[in-house]
């Protein structure tokens, strides 16, 4: 196939974020930022419409036609929307929230989860216990402020020690939801575990409309490609969106325009390594029997929150019948993403590393997510393999 076989003129993606709060405005608001500092990066030039969203709220979108040196290319950028689902869970009363997390620690540590994360990507476990620790410094913290208040000398003290421990405690943990996302963890965590046994519906029909949405744009046949992308915990979320259009329409990519699913800074084996995440490894099974389907995953050592690498589909032990590596792990630095005074502002800020995956470089670089978006060659040749990571090296 010559190269001009391999255009892209138009070109469809779906992305959905993390475990967060997020609204599509929010998001789109970003992008546009994002978006300028992509065209000044690569010198090129883009537009970017006011998104329009669906009747039932969850499906965003907002075209983007960009001038690539010459070169038109037309990127209808759809953002799936599950907010609601996460600001339901942190509207629960706080003891539910303690309640649920507890629930999902032991959880996780009784079925050895935890034990098969720390297997897999040591650094990834400090982030399971992140929540955890800083909930037993708080209720230190209280302890001793309770403790002191009852050894005062007056009537009552050993109640009002009781209280203020309480009190202390409870106002630890609403500050810290908004400056160390400790509630907002101990949620993600819980809503995980929740997921993979299957009681969580209001996700389930969030996967079914997001499936729904890609099967119809595939077949009005009208892109070059499909990209799905998947960040965070939606680099499960998509996966299963991905098999759920499967099997919608189990010709998805082999009719119509081929599809690629892209993770990056993906936390999937969260869920996949758990022994009860029986439905999610089949679902993952599904794409890899589905030769149509093409599959990049791309991690990053400076991100904490991915499990670097690492080949999920051979941690979940899954087999496969395929000549190649699938999915496609490519590694990623992110300081060659950024110029040096960037990078340094925020190395050591955990979670602006990890979206780094989704927003503009400002230095030229194989994996760049806008040029994903705008680039006027399919995604997977525009990466290319000069970050293909390999566990082994390869026969000669």
């Amino acid at each position: 196939m010559d190269d001009s076989s391999r255009s892209v003129a138009r070109r469809s993606v779906f992305l959905i974020g993390g475990y967060e709060p997020k609204s599509s405005d929010a998001f789109f608001k970003r992008t546009r930022r994002e978006l300028a500092r992509f065209c000044d990066t690569w010198e090129v030039a883009a537009h970017m419409s006011e998104q329009t969203l669906s009747s039932d709220g969850l499906l965003a979108t907002v075209q983007v036609d960009a001038d690539m040196h010459g070169r038109r290319v037309g990127t209808k950028l759809n953002f799936f929307v599950w907010n609601d689902i996460v600001l339901a869970d942190f509207a629960r009363p706080m003891w539910v929230r303690l309640a649920r997390y507890g629930v999902t620690f032991c959880d996780y540590v009784l079925t050895g989860t935890f034990f098969r994360i720390v297997g897999q990507a040591w650094r990834f476990s400090l982030y399971f216990l992140y929540p955890a620790v800083m909930f037993a410094i708080f209720s230190l913290i209280a302890s001793v402020l309770g403790l002191f208040v009852s050894r005062l000398s007056f009537a009552g003290a050993g109640w009002c020690g009781a209280g203020a421990a309480v009190a202390a405690l409870y106002g630890l943990l609403r500050w810290s939801g908004r400056r160390w996302f400790v509630m907002h963890l101990m949620d993600l965590w819980s809503f995980s575990r929740e997921h993979l046994r299957g009681m969580r519906p209001d996700a389930e029909k969030h996967i079914d409309r997001f499936a729904q949405a890609v099967v119809e744009q595939s077949r009005r046949s009208e892109d070059d490609e499909i990209v799905l992308v998947g960040h965070s915990t939606g680099g499960a979320l998509i996966l299963e969106i991905a098999a759920c259009a499967l099997a919608l329409e189990p010709k998805l990519g082999q009719q119509g325009p081929p599809v690629t699913v892209l993770t990056v800074g993906s936390t999937a084996l969260k869920i996949g390594l758990h022994p009860a995440a029986h439905a999610f490894r089949q679902r993952v099974q599904s794409l890899v029997d589905a030769p149509a389907i093409q599959w990049i995953e791309c991690q990053a050592h400076t991100d904490v929150i991915n499990f670097y690498k690492t080949d999920p589909v051979a941690a979940m032990h899954l087999p496969s019948k395929r000549s190649e590596a699938f999915p496609q792990v490519h590694v990623v630095r992110v300081r060659d993403m950024l110029q040096p005074e960037a990078y340094k502002r925020f190395k050591f800020n955990l979670f602006r590393v990890h979206y780094q995956f989704i927003m503009a470089n400002t230095r030229r670089y194989a994996y760049d997510f806008f040029m994903m978006c705008c680039g006027e060659r399919l995604f997977a040749e525009m990466l290319g393999d000069s970050l293909r990571y390999r566990s082994a090296p390869e026969s000669p």
